[in-house]
């Protein structure tokens, strides 16, 4: 025998109580995300401030670019977080939607069929509870 670790999909029914827990982390992403974004305006006026007093135009530039690439990081992944909470918010009550993945320990003996113990599986949730275990595909 021996042991080998296969994924496992995890899959969320939406419901009333899911779509708000979702919104709700969604909405937290977007304000870190201002937050941040704020945080790089008051950082980068400063460090330009001291760029210009003591490393002088190529200092400057160094910082402007460094601080337009961490600014478009955050504006992206923000972006990013408003059309996944404009999704969620279209998507249907009672829709299966991704939760992400796990990993499980399967035994493997001589004679198993392999693809059916490494096939995916899927473990459905309704509101924090086990709805179904499937295999990928499956709805049953």
């Amino acid at each position: 025998m021996l042991k080998i670790n296969v994924p496992v999909q995890i899959k969320l029914i939406l419901t009333e109580q899911t779509k708000q827990r979702i919104t709700s982390e969604i909405n937290g992403a977007i304000q870190q995300l201002q937050n941040e974004l704020e945080q790089i305006e008051f950082q980068g006026k400063r460090a330009l401030e001291d760029a210009e007093k003591q490393g002088g135009p190529q200092a400057v530039a160094a910082i402007t670019n460094r601080i337009n690439q961490e600014r478009g990081m955050r504006l992206e992944r923000r972006e990013q977080a408003m059309q996944q909470l404009v999704q969620i918010q279209q998507t249907e009550l009672g829709a299966e939607i991704p939760g992400g993945e796990m990993t499980t320990t399967v035994d493997v003996h001589v004679g198993d069929i392999f693809d059916e113990l490494v096939h995916a599986h899927e473990i459905v949730l309704k509101d924090g509870v086990v709805a179904q275990i499937r295999r990928a595909g499956d709805h049953a």
